[in-house]
């Protein structure tokens, strides 16, 4: 292996160049961008696994990026996904919380909810969450502390200079960027491997290994190789996005997603504007219908703002790495981005490329990572009971949930269980793991009998609200924490070096 061409300059490009390039420095490595297809300009939700990649596995450096891209911090998901009368641990009682959180790192959903009837008190996380705080500390003699080094966090960022940064710095580290329109693309006659791309100027390349990162086109892996699409519609209804981007109120350190008619809206707060994004079916909605509720769902909207249409299929091919051809991010597969799984599956495919090209044995399980995150998002759906449009009622009668079915029947009859008891149905995934499962599961008051055990007894979970309190009364809101870091960039720098929050994904 000595030459790999990556096709698209979008982020999982420029992260497959960078990532390649960096492991294996011997590889000439060249991404092929088309210049008549630009950047779409939305905001990225990112996870846990954004961190440790940026700045251990690709080695950027946190200042320099923190100044070019301007991220704010993402600590989760408020899902305002409405309330439930399903009688959540046999009580019956209809619930009238009209959201729940869905925090990073270590959590207790099972205890908040037998405890304290929410979710909003199951982490420190999510107690910074409802106050709109970071995680700086103020101590009482001014000075502030960070607990950013043992904080999971993920970054809110413009898609627009993130890919500018990409780009620069890849240039830096010998990365050949061609702008080139590819106009045929040769395969071998059974079409199990590229033999040459040709383009639209009459040049040619060949290359020992194509990275397909062309976006929902897949030139390579779908197209020139014919690998079947696994289609999810069965379990993912909406295939169309609405994106803008609106004036801020507040900046909060979390993602919203909001139910609407026929699908959800995110809000991602950057630094000065609030990216948004209405993510509906057009078997239920037409686009006209739904630009007037997204402009209803955003008051601070004006007058000739922008928007833009995205079409999707949430589905994945057959094959991740057919001939020498892999696919990268949406050429390979997409799901629509509840909890923001685009770029946290381009990081996990770009982990086991790597690994293969190491020499790993290990079996590739790539295929088996998107389908757990089909059932998993399906769930989102099943149980939502914040509206009764047509839309909501079908998802609920009739979305595909697959082997969460038995997960759901062990909640009813035995209740919530806890994760050293066996989680008997968790994503394949650390990210969305068992904590993950259950705040979906309790956050949308899906029928379950109280638990059996708890991990917390009722002193020590006053204990620790006592100390999440106290701790988040003297947090610094986002705003503050962000322009105290950048007369302090030595703390940010301090913070990748902590090896429990960069090598662990959660």
């Amino acid at each position: 292996m000595k030459t790999v061409g990556v096709i698209g300059g979008g982020t999982a490009g420029w992260f497959s160049a960078l990532a390649l390039k960096r492991r294996f420095p011997s590889f000439d490595v060249t991404v092929i961008e088309s210049p008549n297809i630009p950047i779409i300009g939305v905001g990225e939700a990112t996870t846990t696994l954004m961190p440790p990649f940026l700045f251990t596995e690709l080695g950027l450096d946190i200042v320099a990026l923190c100044e070019a891209v301007k991220p704010t911090w993402k600590l989760g998901i408020t899902f305002e996904w409405g309330p439930s009368d399903d009688g959540l641990f046999g009580s019956g009682s209809p619930q009238v919380e009209p959201s729940f959180t869905y925090p990073f790192g270590p959590a207790w959903p099972v205890e908040a909810m037998a405890y304290d009837g929410t979710l909003r008190t199951q982490s420190l996380t999510s107690h910074l969450m409802c106050a709109g705080k970071s995680p700086l500390i103020r101590e009482s003699d001014g000075t502030v502390r960070s607990l950013l080094h043992e904080t999971k966090f993920a970054y809110h960022l413009d898609n627009v200079p993130f890919v500018a940064f990409l780009t620069h710095t890849a240039k830096q580290r010998g990365i050949t960027h061609r702008l080139l329109e590819i106009a045929r693309v040769e395969t071998d006659a059974p079409r199990t491997r590229v033999e040459r791309l040709h383009f639209t100027d009459g040049s040619s390349a060949t290359f020992d290994l194509y990275v397909d990162a062309s976006g929902f086109r897949s030139v390579l892996l779908g197209d020139a190789l014919a690998s079947p699409f696994i289609d999810y519609r069965s379990s993912l209804f909406c295939d169309s996005a609405l994106v803008t981007s609106v004036p801020q109120k507040t900046m909060e350190p979390y993602t919203t997603a909001e139910t609407m008619d026929c699908g959800w809206c995110w809000r991602i707060p950057v630094e000065g504007e609030n990216h948004r994004g209405y993510v509906f079916s057009s078997a239920h909605l037409d686009e006209a219908t739904a630009l007037t509720e997204f402009r209803r769902a955003n008051p601070t909207w004006v007058e000739g703002t922008r928007t833009s249409l995205v079409k999707f299929k949430s589905g994945r091919h057959a094959d991740w790495w057919k001939g020498n051809v892999v696919g990268i991010g949406n050429a390979y597969g997409f799901v629509e981005p509840l909890e923001s799984t685009a770029l946290h599956m381009v990081i996990l495919e770009l982990r086991a490329l790597c690994e293969r090209l190491a020499g790993s044995q290990e079996p590739e399980r790539i295929g088996a990572h998107w389908d757990s995150l089909r059932w998993f998002l399906a769930a989102h759906y099943r149980f939502n009971t914040r509206r009764d449009s047509e839309f909501w009622k079908l998802v609920r009668a009739s979305v595909d949930i697959g082997p969460l079915s038995d997960a759901l029947e062990k909640l009813r009859t035995d209740g919530p269980w806890l994760e050293k008891d066996g989680s008997r149905f968790t994503p394949d995934d650390p990210t969305f793991g068992h904590a993950g499962l259950m705040m979906i599961l309790l956050g949308q008051r899906v029928e379950a009998r109280a638990p059996k055990g708890l991990e917390l007894d009722a002193k020590q979970w006053a204990a620790r609200q006592a100390e999440w309190s106290a701790l988040t009364a003297r947090a610094l809101p986002q705003h503050e924490a962000l322009e105290w870091l950048r007369a302090n960039p030595e703390t940010l720098r301090a913070s990748t070096r902590a090896p429990s929050w960069m090598l662990e994904p959660d």
